[in-house]
């Protein structure tokens, strides 16, 4: 891989781009990492302020949902974290995921013309492939949030074999979608100005604006699907998402089951 020094990634250039009031500030910026979500939710614990942003070019760690690894080659994505302090009720936390994915599919909307699929519970897709996860992880008191790391995976300027086999007819990645070259710094600034924005509206109208969006960008809702709990599969019609974002998923003859986690097969 032949890198352009003047695209890496440094706490200055994303400095000099920064569009938001709060978040990305303070920034942690590192060439290698095991894990920026984990390294996050130390910061969190020693009480960095709501905002702080952990990125790295490459994580040796990276960790997806149900304790998946989550490939992160070195100086082709966008692999970071943020740290959310919302004044919230914890059973609110799944909601979070949602506006990072709203968020990001406004943005590669905005700088690709694609116009990206949001996937129960957190993956984003283009043309049907995987190019961008969330992993939130939150802690609790009494009741309420005492914070959420946002963890946020972009496939941005891979190439075919910058992924694993498993993962070539899975994956892709902007570069792959668009054959154009994203200067990933750029990218990062304009998914934090969307993810601030949209945060603003949660504080002043709710989750319903954006969790209106997500389901509009996904074309699995009314569908036949197949949920895979790990213990157990189940098929039913996707039938909505309730207020705390859990699927809504009718059951033939059953009823409603309402599903907190799982995968979401088809």
């Amino acid at each position: 891989m032949i890198m352009n020094l003047k695209n890496l990634i440094t706490a200055d250039r994303i400095e000099a781009m920064l569009q938001t009031k709060r978040l990305g500030r303070p920034i942690f910026a590192f060439w290698r990492i095991g894990s920026t979500n984990t390294f996050a939710r130390d910061q969190a614990m020693q009480g960095a302020p709501e905002g702080t942003l952990v990125i790295a070019e490459e994580q040796t760690r990276g960790r997806g949902r149900m304790n998946r690894s989550w490939e992160s080659a070195c100086c082709r994505g966008l692999w970071f974290s943020i740290i959310l302090r919302p004044v919230d009720n914890s059973h609110r936390a799944g909601l979070y995921p949602y506006l990072v994915g709203v968020s990001v599919a406004h943005t590669i909307e905005e700088v690709t013309g694609l116009r990206p699929a949001l996937k129960w519970p957190n993956d984003i897709l283009i043309n049907g492939h995987k190019c961008c996860g969330i992993l939130a992880e939150a802690d609790f008191s009494n009741g309420r949030i005492q914070y959420i790391i946002l963890g946020i995976g972009l496939n941005v300027l891979h190439h075919h074999d910058d992924f694993s086999h498993s993962l070539k007819h899975e994956a892709t990645s902007l570069f792959l979608e668009t054959h154009l070259h994203f200067d990933r710094v750029q990218l990062l600034a304009n998914i934090l100005r969307k993810m601030e924005h949209q945060y603003m509206v949660v504080q002043t109208e709710g989750f319903e604006p954006i969790l209106k969006e997500w389901k509009q960008r996904c074309p699995w809702l009314h569908k036949k699907i197949t949920v895979n709990q790990g213990d157990q599969w189940l098929e039913g019609f996707f039938q909505d998402l309730d207020s705390d974002g859990c699927l809504l998923l009718r059951v033939p003859k059953k009823g409603i089951h309402k599903i907190v986690a799982g995968d979401l097969q088809n």
